[in-house]
């Protein structure tokens, strides 16, 4: 025991190794991924309040264990529900029909982008990832903390800093509209993500969001929410107060907050607006200019899209708060 703890600081001390995260979720969904294994020769019917009260149970359970939810409920059903028990007899246990059996769902993938905010390190740390990780940023020499970033298939992560984009990530395909997922039937794995390295500093702005974001709207558009919500948000009264000042008046944890809550509202409406308008016909000189993302793909390979892609649209905004506005621990 005391040696499993002493390698747990360890690897703390070293930083947190975000492809260890991402596999070890990974690994957890896979398990989770399962369905009730039909049953051929057990035709008593379940009682209905058994069946409602583990109904209830599993939406309510947490989506990290719900194969450990069905079969704790389940086992819980009574026995006298069954017809085949004569009332005198005493409780016959079936634990091969009462307990069901679950197998491996085959179907469905999906993407991943996982960040991670940690301090700087003191020391170089070791990964566990095949691919070295992403160098960084030309022009930041000192900084507090660091994003440990692990990207795989299509989804979009920005990095903004004050008016600029300091870093976004590059999609993984395997063809045109088909990204590089996880999942049981593909040959992706956890290994195969992207990793990165971002130095951040107070008041950055981390946006990850699905490809429902970055195939309705461009990355010019997303800066401009940004940028204007941040104007509006950190502005004074006076209006005559530099840029660095603004932000140093902020409202703390609580503003940024709010900050984030807001922009990743706006960026949603944003690109639904975007998602639902119809396409104007090829010949019109205005084709072109309200091209979305995903219809210049579609163009560059030879396809016929137009209008805006109706997707589900997933937007997560965090502003990196100094470790002074972070509130304090109470013992």
């Amino acid at each position: 025991m005391e040696e499993e703890q002493e390698d747990s600081l360890e690897e703390l001390e070293e930083g947190l190794d975000v492809l260890m995260i991402l596999e070890r979720a990974y690994e957890s969904t896979i398990k989770a991924h399962v369905v009730r294994e039909p049953k051929t020769n057990d035709t008593r019917p379940i009682p209905s309040t058994a069946t409602s009260h583990l109904s209830s149970q599993i939406s309510s359970s947490s989506p990290s264990s719900p194969s450990v939810t069905m079969f704790q409920q389940q086992s819980h059903i009574p026995s006298s529900g069954s017809s085949n028990v004569p009332p005198s007899s005493p409780p016959v246990s079936h634990p091969l029909q009462n307990s069901p059996e679950f197998i491996p769902l085959m179907a469905g993938s999906s993407t991943a982008l996982l960040a991670v905010l940690e301090h700087a390190p003191h020391k170089p740390q070791r990964s566990s990832s095949p691919h070295p990780a992403a160098d960084i940023p030309v022009g930041i020499t000192t900084h507090d903390a660091v994003l440990k970033i692990a990207h795989l298939g299509d989804c979009m992560g920005m990095l903004v800093r004050d008016e600029e984009v300091v870093w976004r990530s590059e999609e993984m395909w395997w063809s045109f509209n088909t990204p590089v997922q996880l999942g049981p039937s593909s040959s992706a794995r956890p290994k195969d993500a992207q990793i990165l390295t971002l130095p951040v500093q107070a008041d950055d702005i981390l946006i990850l969001a699905s490809d429902g974001l970055s195939d309705n709207l461009w990355d010019e558009e997303v800066l401009d929410e940004v940028v204007r919500f941040k104007r509006s948000f950190l502005s004074s009264k006076s209006g005559a107060r530099k840029q660095q000042d603004v932000v140093n008046m902020s409202q703390g944890l609580l503003g940024r907050r709010s900050l984030a809550g807001m922009l990743s509202e706006a960026l949603c409406s944003r690109a639904r607006r975007v998602s639902e308008r119809r396409g104007t016909s090829c010949g019109s000189p205005s084709s072109f200019d309200d091209e979305v993302p995903f219809a210049r793909r579609a163009r560059e390979q030879g396809r016929s899209f137009r209008g805006g892609k109706i997707d589900d649209i997933s937007v997560l905004v965090a502003v990196i708060s100094p470790a002074a506005d972070a509130p304090m621990s109470k013992s």
